[in-house]
């Protein structure tokens, strides 16, 4: 992705679909389209062509102030929350989205129960792609009018876990 916006209004744009918690650790929740994988999409204008990008990266592009390198995934080291776009420090505090590689994401998953295969059971096996999604979709709906702790908590505990993932 290159990061220079084909028009001044995008970032704006982009920030309008982001709910930050009122707190230093808290995350800054996507609140706009959301793929049927869990993870949000961002529309964007380049080189005269709709594309397509994880908000995520986005964000993480904007904090570095630079594109991500091919090599580059974004990485959620504080929240494995995949609606999470912090990827700014506050107050000391670390960001959320930060720069890594494909292995410390698969190395993060596995230390996480997410990676799958018969010695690492995925420990939210009741949570299927569709219900995975749903849950993302539940917590950008409790946050659609701002942040909203309660609302945001119940739509998370419908399915027995506090995160996302």
């Amino acid at each position: 992705m290159t990061l220079e916006p084909d028009d001044d209004s995008e970032v704006e744009r982009f920030f309008r679909y982001v709910i930050k918690g009122p707190g230093p650790q808290d995350c800054h929740w996507w609140i706009g389209s959301i793929a049927d994988d869990s993870y949000g999409r961002f529309w964007m204008k380049r080189d005269g062509r709709q594309r397509v990008v994880r908000p995520h990266r986005y964000a993480l592009a904007l904090a570095l102030g630079r594109p991500l390198q091919d090599h580059e995934v974004a990485l959620h080291v504080v929240c494995d929350n995949p609606l999470c776009v912090r990827a700014w420090e506050a107050l000391g505090r670390p960001p959320h989205v930060v720069p890594g590689t494909q292995s410390e994401n698969l190395a993060s998953m596995a230390a996480k129960g997410r990676g799958g295969g018969k010695t690492q059971p995925w420990r939210w096996q009741e949570l299927d792609r569709a219900g995975r999604v749903a849950r993302s979709r539940r917590a950008r709906e409790a946050l659609r009018n701002g942040w909203d702790e309660d609302a945001l908590r119940h739509a998370l505990w419908q399915s027995g876990n506090p995160t996302l993932f």
